[in-house]
């Protein structure tokens, strides 16, 4: 087998392993069924990773591992570039995949589909981080975007089958002047290849050049809405609230950040888009501090960890898109990209853990009032729980989020943040860190003791703990622990795989420095004081007022067309 045929493992070997769940399922018995599924996993999940990590020294020699399929002229072809940003794509999506497939086989949804699903999912997710052609980058989308569709409506219950079209509602809409932009690049350029589109727009004159600027505006603010950017992210409170569990830790751990690490291979290449970078950083900044403010006012859990997901996502775009503006070929813009996607990663491990064990907790406690809800390790132990996994769990993700060490959080945010040293987002990200300590400080209330006697649950009614719930808790635990330990490191080979020309040696003493550290307490005693606030009568009065605004569809759509505008603006006035 070539090197070029094993750099498309990623993207083969998932969909013959949800080929072979199908089919076994359609056509075989149960016992049969059930191997299948099992083999169908191993070859979509658990081999890619491996093949990936086996590529990584050829990549360092060769840079990229170009090919284009079935052997057409490049000009003509659908083109493909493994490289050291699709290694770090695939990575993320594995590292939260693999064990949140663990905690779904007996929690759910555990059928044969949802693992068909979430390996086509992969494919999507290793064919969008590999492909140089922007046609086949839409079509990658989209196959993602549907497979999100279906596993959010996968509970099968009203609420989140509504949460599903609503979402299929905005984003195909959205995804329709993505379609615009490519044939708008297309038009001008005669090529659908991004080095073809580069080439093409570098001889574009100055009524030409205002056309390029408009087409790729259009590229990018659906991309935005996939994101969750603030005012686009209306969609996601719902799809993340309502789906399953283990659909919520993917849609938030893996889904939103793909697309945003694609789009770099795109407009890295053309001069013309970096005047997106410094609106989209400034539209990052906001959405990370309004985000945290909505999370705080919150009375449903897992409403307010879809608005920290919005609020996590504005820490990544906001570097991400100085990192644009700066240039990826500038030492800052090499660090800010890749504190960008440490960031990411980060937040993969740590939301996932989240979701799930919050997911896990309030299923048991039957109640997902944060301000009514207490004992919950107490109900979680009267459920079956013998050791408090669940709870231990859940504090080191919260750990994490919060930015205390020696957890990932705090390397990933330390270094982001100190990335965008100098600039006012630095100041409205401090405040946002604040904003995550205090309204975690609200939800963890919930494994406070309760003051009234817990009802008994009757004995028939009682869910098992099975192994491979706490396994696949217990792995991303140890994930948000090792990535924090291994942080240094982990930098270093993120910049590796960066391709950029400066070494990104950032050590213990750099984040352990009496600075950084001082920091940190600052966030953690304002995040204290937010919460007191928060709790107080006329803390308590704003944020509910706030819980209390109503958005709509036309309100999505009026935002999308605002922030059309607006970029457009920008980038003709510069």
């Amino acid at each position: 087998m070539s090197i070029e045929t094993l750099s498309l493992a990623p993207i083969y070997l998932p969909l013959l392993g949800a080929a072979l769940i199908l089919v076994c399922k359609s056509f075989f018995p149960t016992k049969i069924r059930r191997l299948a599924e099992y083999m169908g996993t191993i070859l979509g999940l658990g081999l890619p990773p491996v093949i990936v990590l086996f590529l990584y020294p050829t990549l360092q020699q060769q840079g990229s591992i170009d090919l284009v399929i079935g052997s057409y002229a490049p000009s003509i072809g659908i083109n493909f570039s493994f490289d050291g940003l699709s290694i770090l794509m695939i990575l993320l999506a594995a590292c939260v995949t693999i064990p949140t497939w663990i905690y779904s086989r007996k929690v759910g949804p555990a059928h044969s589909n949802f693992t068909a699903l979430v390996l086509i999912q992969n494919a999507a997710i290793s064919a969008i981080s590999m492909t140089s052609d922007l046609f086949n980058l839409f079509v990658c989308l989209e196959v993602m975007g549907v497979v999100a569709y279906v596993l959010i409506a996968s509970s099968q219950k009203g609420n989140a089958v509504h949460a599903s079209f609503s979402y299929l509602m905005f984003s195909s809409s959205a995804m329709v002047f993505f379609l615009l932009g490519v044939f708008g690049l297309y038009r001008l350029t005669g090529s659908l290849s991004y080095d073809g589109i580069t080439q093409g727009l570098a001889g574009l004159g100055p009524s030409e050049q205002k056309t390029a600027l408009f087409s790729l505006v259009l590229l990018v603010v659906p991309i935005l809405l996939r994101v969750a950017v603030m005012p686009l992210s209306l969609w996601l409170i719902d799809a993340h609230s309502k789906a399953p569990h283990a659909v919520s830790a993917l849609l938030s751990g893996v889904l939103l950040k793909i697309p945003l690490f694609a789009l770099i291979r795109v407009l890295h290449l053309t001069p013309l888009a970096s005047g997106m970078g410094l609106p989209i950083s400034w539209a990052g900044t906001i959405t990370a501090l309004l985000a945290v403010l909505s999370a705080l006012a919150q009375s449903d859990a897992k409403k307010l960890l879809a608005y920290h997901s919005i609020s996590q996502i504005g820490y990544v775009v906001s570097a991400w898109g100085l990192a644009l503006h700066t240039g990826l070929e500038t030492q800052a813009g090499a660090l800010l990209l890749a504190a960008s996607l440490f960031h990411a990663f980060s937040h993969a491990l740590f939301k996932a853990l989240l979701f799930l064990s919050i997911g896990t907790t309030t299923d048991c406690s039957g109640n997902r009032d944060v301000y009514t809800l207490r004992g919950a390790n107490h109900r979680l132990r009267q459920e079956g729980e013998v050791l408090p996994l669940t709870m231990l769990c859940y504090f080191i993700a919260a750990l994490s989020i919060t930015a205390l060490p020696p957890f990932n959080g705090f390397f990933s945010k330390t270094l982001l943040t100190y990335s965008l040293k100098g600039g006012w987002q630095y100041a409205i990200l401090s405040i946002a860190g604040a904003g995550t300590v205090a309204s975690f400080m609200k939800l963890s209330r919930i494994f406070l003791p309760s003051k009234q006697p817990l009802e008994p649950i009757v004995k028939e009614s009682l869910p098992r703990f099975p192994f491979t719930l706490h396994l696949g808790l217990s792995i991303l635990a140890a994930l948000c622990v090792l990535t924090g330990i291994f942080a240094p490191n982990l930098i270093f080979f993120i910049g590796t795989l960066l391709g950029g020309a400066y070494a990104l040696d950032y050590g213990n003493q750099f984040f352990f420095s009496a600075s950084n550290l001082l920091k940190t307490l600052y966030t953690l005693f304002g995040g204290i004081a937010l919460f007191a606030l928060a709790v107080s009568k006329p803390g308590s009065k704003v944020l509910y007022r706030l819980k209390a605004m109503k958005t709509s569809f036309s309100d999505l759509f009026l935002g999308f067309a605002a922030a059309i505008a607006a970029l457009l603006l920008m980038l003709l006035q510069h």
